[in-house]
């Protein structure tokens, strides 16, 4: 018969630490006869601050930022400023139309969609709103209707004149109004 020896597979892990009062103890897969790695806390604290002497301070960040805008070329500094400049107006021009749509009378939920629409449209913006607004009402607001003492429904129409009653009490009680 043939002797056949069987070998394991050898498998390598990183370490695993773990940290016990005071001390902490390096394990790793050991065969017979190797001793475990034991760091005290000072060992430890002076590896961290080893490391950190490698990481930049704020300082010295600061500094570098500095060199690296320093050796921007005219171009790319005004490069730079120009997308800064694009995009302030963009958003600009975002708001603007934005603030047309909430005061035409746009439901808040829907601004954003008859923003989008409206601004997919050639031509101008303010017309463009008036004629999809026109074509699409639905994203109106709607002023509640009431109903009157003879059970008929009164929608209150916004902008419209006050009637005679009103005005006569604006007129004589300021303060109320």
């Amino acid at each position: 018969m043939e002797n056949k020896q069987e070998t394991e597979p050898v498998t390598q892990t990183e370490p695993a630490k773990e940290k016990t009062e005071g001390a902490v103890t390096q394990t790793e897969n050991k065969t017979e006869g190797e001793e475990v790695k034991t760091f005290t806390q000072e060992e430890v604290n002076a590896m961290l601050a080893k490391e950190r002497k490698k990481v930049p301070s704020k300082e010295e960040l600061k500094a570098f930022n500095d060199w690296k805008e320093s050796q921007k070329t005219e171009t790319q500094k005004q490069s730079e400023f120009n997308q800064k400049l694009t995009d302030t107006t963009n958003e600009n021009i975002s708001l603007k139309q934005e603030n047309q749509v909430l005061k035409s009378g746009v439901n808040a939920e829907d601004v954003d969609y008859v923003v989008f629409k409206v601004s997919k449209m050639e031509g101008d913006f303010e017309d463009n709103l008036k004629v999809f607004l026109k074509e699409n009402p639905k994203y109106l607001k709607t002023e509640p209707t009431t109903t009157n003492n003879t059970g008929v429904g009164v929608k209150k129409i916004p902008n419209a004149e006050e009637d005679g009653v009103l005005a006569i009490l604006k007129a004589k009680h300021p303060e109320a109004f």
